[in-house]
């Protein structure tokens, strides 16, 4: 199979090992997507099924969460909870519910439209609304590892952007990726539509700017680097792709106040015990917590969101991908959860470009290889804890 020779890195391309470029070369993004997704797939629905009889299920963190009145029984159906039921956790049951009954109760409008009703239409497929979603975080998956590599090619070498989708990969809380959450989804709508935006093809790039925005609305932002690229050619294009990402957002708030539900911010207050605040007044809190009560999850969530944002800020990312990343940090930090910093680990994750930029400084040899191991670890103790209805990641 050809391959299209892309322009060095800025990143000190030259100390790639040869044998890892050339098996890069050799296997296409595609392939290399496909292997991914699916030993991940396989792994994850392994080792869920294999930690589900020593699960130590408490009633009262599984009570304590909306929507657990009808989960899946471990003890009648030990087969099925171990390699289905054990998939219903916090967000999951809030998408299925809206999959399957719509927006019936304010607290469910913080939940975005597409996830669930890309539920709802392959439940037609699955017969099952929990097998839906696993299987939609899973397609996505395979999409974003494929568009990802595509995307990093354009300004690394096809070594250097495999090494930052293996760290992606296996990053903290990663394992969302292919649970009932969006999040796979979402970071597959952003790398594609930025690739499609930077070649210039707008109308599939504010297609999937859309798509995001009826994601998360996390996709709006998808705007500043689509303006920035179209200003830099001079594309009157890139203006509707960006009011395209836009809309996504916009028209799912003007559907909640025409159909009298309350603003996302005022049910996130009422419902979801989160306040908004100004991003420094959140960070420097979170700081000032970590340092006097040495809280570990805490800690945790500072420490990824601090390393992800100082790799993306560096000198050698693209300007468009800082705007993106400036406008989602500020965005993560207005929300003032108790506790504080709540699923910012996941939420990096959508902050794509820190992962070039990371595996480029740590190089091909060791410090890779401990890095992304560490990640991992850490990865699979989130992975227990969240089966352990322990952490709502």
């Amino acid at each position: 199979m050809a391959t299209t020779v892309q322009v060095p890195a800025t990143l000190d391309a030259s100390r790639e090992r040869p044998a890892l470029t050339e098996a890069a070369v050799r296997w296409a993004p595609a392939r290399i997507a496909l292997a991914l997704t699916c030993g991940l797939r396989v792994f994850y629905g392994l080792l869920a099924a294999f930690l589900a009889p020593w699960l130590q299920l408490d009633p009262g963190l599984i009570k304590g969460n909306n929507l657990t009145g009808h989960l899946m029984s471990r003890e009648l159906h030990p087969v099925l909870y171990a390699f289905l039921g054990v998939w219903e956790r916090f967000d999951t049951l809030w998408y299925i519910q809206i999959a399957h009954h719509g927006y019936t109760t304010p607290m469910a409008t913080v939940f975005y439209p597409l996830y669930p009703a890309l539920i709802r239409a392959a439940f037609f497929v699955t017969r099952s609304d929990l097998a839906a979603a696993l299987l939609i975080s899973t397609l996505a998956s395979f999409f974003l590892f494929r568009g990802a590599l595509r995307l990093f090619e354009l300004d690394h070498t096809p070594a250097a952007a495999l090494r930052a989708v293996l760290l992606w990969a296996v990053w903290p809380a990663s394992f969302s990726f292919f649970a009932g959450y969006p999040d796979s989804l979402l970071c597959a709508c952003i790398v594609w539509s930025l690739y499609f935006a930077r070649a210039s093809r707008w109308l599939p790039a504010g297609v999937l700017g859309l798509a995001a925005g009826f994601t998360k609305v996390l996709g709006c932002f998808l705007a500043l680097p689509f303006l920035w690229i179209a200003w830099k050619r001079k594309d009157r294009r890139g203006i509707a792709a960006a009011v395209l990402s836009v809309a996504g957002v916009a028209g799912f708030q003007a559907w909640l106040a025409l159909t009298d539900f309350a603003s996302t911010a005022q049910t996130y207050h009422t419902y979801w015990a989160t306040s908004t605040a100004a991003p420094w007044t959140t960070l420097l809190q979170a700081v000032s917590i970590t340092i006097r009560t040495g809280n570990r999850l805490l800690l945790m969530n500072l420490t990824v969101f601090v390393a992800v944002a100082l790799a993306t800020l560096m000198r050698d990312v693209r300007f468009e991908y800082k705007l993106f990343t400036v406008a989602a940090l500020c965005l993560f930090l207005t929300k003032h959860t108790q506790p504080l910093l709540q699923s910012t680990t996941r939420y990096s994750l959508s902050i794509f470009a820190a992962w070039p930029v990371l595996s480029a400084k740590l190089g091909s040899g060791l410090p890779f290889a401990v890095i992304a191991m560490l990640a991992f670890i850490l990865n699979l103790l989130l992975f227990w804890t969240f089966l352990s209805w322990g952490l709502a990641v």
